[in-house]
């Protein structure tokens, strides 16, 4: 019974938590792909991460 409720709880949280993670070396950022992976399910928002291409280097005047 502790197993099922694991995946029904814990599992969908750590997911979306790795896909915030990814966003965060992405243009979407952290939040937006958190909010995509909600809305689109966590497939649809690791695609939309991964399209989103890596997020540009910051260029400053040392």
């Amino acid at each position: 019974m502790e197993l099922t409720l694991l995946f029904v709880y814990a599992l969908p949280v750590v997911t979306l938590l790795a896909l915030g993670l990814l966003g965060t070396t992405r243009r979407l950022g952290f939040w937006l792909t958190v909010l995509l992976s909600i809305v689109l399910t966590p497939i649809g928002g690791f695609i939309a991460a991964q399209l989103s291409g890596p997020r540009k280097a910051d260029r400053r005047a040392g």
